[in-house]
């Protein structure tokens, strides 16, 4: 993809048309908010589809004068209260108010902290993790949830100083004619805090600059116009919902149907409706988001759906699964989706998010690798297994094939979006194609460095043989996920802290996984962790996966049954002899905000012997042997 760099920002596109504004390029959020609220204020902004604001066919509609209006009128009461610096939790449903708070801080010069709400224990626990460490002196909420973070501040010590300010609560007058503030470059616009799955989440610190590269990487990525619409349920406390639902939105000048996790959950059709019913080009979401729509809509309800506007259905934050894209394609091809709007990404809190991504009208590269080989750091041909062949490629058509059993299907991120990126071995030094190593980023986009952290902190100098004489001069990001680069592509493989080792072999436990879950229908698929612990000073496997009662139900198997399956399924294609299996309750296993297994916390949990087994199936009998 060939890179672009941001857009110049001149004098009509500077903030209030003030050249001396114009540190911030013209596709900055807070600089377009302005120019949209001027040059089109009645054109939608926002589409709120939920069950709080509206419907599919009747949603909750901002125009950009309604949205800039509302934003002014926050912005200055956040300024009559705090100096610029000053950071603001958001903790509010997501809908208009978190819209209105984002933005808000960003025309007052507050440093946001987009966090979740606060009415589950589950969101609580998190929050009382974060919120201290944010060190932030207002919490933004609306009256949906200003009784519970009153009692969450109530009941924490550290946050008793924290005040609390109800964005819907702030009239429309008073609005300052000084915002949005003069902004530069190099200001903290946001801490992102990042998933934790494998450590305590962290405050990234995301600069303005850092905001504007990111917004003009999407508009490269996505080739967003005018004729554009996002559609989202991500949530906005994590980078991609931030991103596809609030920055890139406002940032390009494109509408936005924005709805809820929750609302998703309950009833994925009412996310493809959206799509359906205002003819969104742009969405995304993990795995999960492909599986439950194949799972949940389904008959008639297909037939009222029309996807074929869909020219970027993203897929990142998880490992990419060939099988799932296939499964979608397969599903939702009478609707008119077409599987080259599959569009596989690689990208991190760090780096503002994108950081490779799959060229738009190119279905996602398919390599069928062999699994021995791949375990000894390369990715080779499936059927050769030489260690001198690219792996075999398969498409994600309705048509496409499987991998067969000694095989790996690993599924492209794309290539580069506007920045340098390298896999490299463990001195720093650049692998060649097809070699697995860390994979490294530098570009506009990636951070300063985590909150509180000294210095870069993150940042890690430069790979071995990056001298700066290609203009690489900046921060170099070490990312923490293993993966490699085949014909330009990049392929990720895993977290470097995930990697199960073996009497000395690696193991990636997303593989291992997949494995133990076709093994055993009876566990849910993806909710199933591979870790490795120390027993008796010898490295074992253990799993930890959630039991689906439905699924077991249909299977009409035993605990005994299903583990034995699992663990002749590790041995033949893992050639790992599996220590324990334990089952666990549905929504048992520690996950990240974003979804991601935190298979670190399983581990101590299994060692601190805090699970509870969930023998589900343990009065089942065994099936007969005839059976099917």
């Amino acid at each position: 993809m060939p890179a672009s760099p941001p857009e110049p920002c001149d004098a009509a596109d500077a903030v209030g048309g003030d050249p001396a504004r114009s540190a911030l390029p013209s596709h900055h959020p807070v600089v377009r908010l302005r120019r949209l609220a001027q040059d089109r204020p009645h054109d939608v902004a926002y589409r709120f589809v939920s069950g709080r604001s509206g419907t599919v066919d009747e949603p909750l509609t901002w125009t950009y004068a309604e949205l800039d209006r509302r934003v002014r009128a926050v912005a200055a009461g956040l300024r009559a209260r705090y100096a610029p610096g000053s950071r603001a939790a958001l903790v509010c449903p997501q809908g208009p108010q978190y819209v209105t708070a984002f933005l808000a801080c960003l025309y007052a010069g507050v440093v946001a902290v987009p966090l979740c709400e606060a009415g589950s224990v589950w969101d609580a626990d998190r929050l009382s993790s974060v919120l201290p460490s944010a060190d932030v002196a207002v919490v933004l909420t609306d009256g949906a949830g200003e009784e519970d973070v009153r009692r969450l501040l109530a009941a924490d010590p550290r946050l008793t100083g924290c005040e609390v300010l109800r964005t819907d609560a702030v009239p429309d007058g008073g609005t300052d004619d000084g915002l949005p503030l003069d902004l530069a470059p190099d200001m903290v616009a946001y801490l992102q805090f990042t998933s934790g799955s494998t450590s305590a989440p962290r405050g990234v610190r995301i600069t303005h600059g850092n905001v504007a590269r990111a917004v003009a990487q999407v508009r490269t990525a996505f080739r967003v116009d005018r004729s554009s619409v996002a559609v989202s349920w991500l949530p906005l406390y994590h980078d991609l919902g931030l991103m596809l639902g609030v920055l890139g939105p406002v940032g390009l000048g494109v509408p936005c149907v924005l709805m809820g996790p929750a609302d998703f959950i309950r009833s994925p059709l009412t996310y493809l409706g959206a799509i359906s019913r205002w003819r969104g080009t742009i969405t995304s979401g993990p795995c999960f988001n492909l599986d439950l729509c194949v799972d949940r809509v389904k008959g008639t309800a297909l037939d009222g759906l029309d996807l074929s506007s869909l020219a970027v259905l993203g897929n990142g934050g998880e490992q990419v699964r060939a099988s799932s894209l296939r499964r979608f394609t397969e599903h939702f091809a009478r609707c008119g989706f077409r599987p080259e709007a599959h569009t596989p990404s690689y990208g991190l809190a760090e780096a503002t998010l994108i950081v490779t991504c799959t060229p738009l009208g190119e279905a996602p590269h398919v390599l069928v690798c062999d699994r021995g080989a791949l375990v000894s750091g390369r990715a080779v041909d499936a059927e050769a297994g030489t260690g001198t062949e690219a792996g075999t490629e398969a498409g994600v058509g309705a048509d496409a094939g499987t991998a067969p059993e000694h095989a790996v299907e690993l599924v492209s991120c794309g290539v580069p979006v506007d920045q340098r990126v390298l896999v490299t071995d463990r001195a720093g030094r650049t692998l060649p194609d097809r070699s697995i190593g860390e994979i490294w980023t530098c570009g506009g986009n990636v951070s300063p460095g985590y909150a509180g952290d000294p210095g870069t902190g993150v940042f890690h100098g430069r790979p071995a043989d990056a001298d700066g004489t290609d203009g690489t001069d900046g921060a170099w990001l070490r990312t923490g996920d293993l993966g490699f680069f085949a014909d330009g592509r990049l392929y990720v493989t895993g977290r470097v802290k995930d990697v199960v080792i073996i009497n000395g072999r690696n193991h990636w436990p997303a593989d291992l996984e997949a494995t133990a879950g076709n093994a055993a229908p009876a566990f849910r698929q993806n909710r199933i962790a591979a870790f490795r612990t120390d027993v008796a000073d010898r490295e074992r496997l253990v799993m930890v996966a959630e039991v689906d009662p439905r699924a077991a139900r249909r299977e009409e198997t035993s605990a005994s049954a299903a583990e034995q399956a699992v663990r002749g399924a590790l041995l033949a294609r893992h050639g790992v002899e599996l220590h324990e299996l334990v089952p666990v309750r549905a929504g048992s296993l520690p996950m990240t905000s974003s979804g991601k297994l935190r298979r670190g916390a399983c581990r101590a949990e299994y060692e601190a012997s805090c699970l509870v087994r969930f023998d589900a199936l343990a009065d089942r009998p065994d099936p007969a042997p005839d059976r099917a």
